[in-house]
């Protein structure tokens, strides 16, 4: 059993144990997958395919962070992202993190998968573009008032980890 599989286990058992299932999507099929990635130009980690594969996100606020999102809220959340790099917004902070060894400069990077959301434009993000001394895949926060730092998680497995750690400290 993989990571992502094993991880996805204990959160679903979290979820059943406290009458939470329908906070779960049911997993995206695997050509709305690719058709996700061929609208975005990205290619994603094998782990975020996987895990969407078992869960097309979370219901809004049926995540300790808010909202997982499904393949339509990453394309949603991305695009406004996309759409503020892409009008200038974002040219006053293409120095942002410049001193960072894991990520790369600016504030907003296309290859950045949009993973959660808390409602009020802040979210972690997959980096499939880090800086030098970073890792593809790494989970990044990115608030809109900060703009991004990290990395918060080593990958999309850890992230899973400690939403799951998240969960447990709720229920005591």
């Amino acid at each position: 059993m993989s990571e992502i599989s094993a991880i996805w286990e204990r959160i679903e058992a979290w979820h059943e144990a406290e009458g939470q299932t329908g906070n779960l999507n049911p997993g995206a099929s695997a050509g709305a997958i690719a058709q996700a990635e061929k609208d975005m130009g990205l290619t994603f980690p094998p782990e975020l395919r996987e895990s969407l594969l078992r869960h097309d996100g979370s219901a809004d606020g049926g995540w300790p962070t808010g909202e997982l999102l499904s393949l339509e809220r990453i394309a949603d959340e991305r695009k406004v992202w996309m759409d503020l790099l892409g009008d200038g917004t974002f040219d006053g902070n293409a120095s942002h993190n410049a001193g960072s060894e894991a990520l790369q400069a600016g504030w907003w990077n296309p290859a950045w998968i949009p993973l959660d959301s808390d409602g009020g434009g802040n979210g972690a993000v997959i980096d499939l573009h880090p800086g030098p001394q970073g890792t593809v895949g790494q989970v990044i926060d990115m608030d809109h008032e900060v703009g991004p730092s990290g990395p918060k998680y080593a990958s999309l497995s850890a992230y899973l980890e400690a939403m799951l750690e998240r969960l447990a400290e709720e229920q005591s």
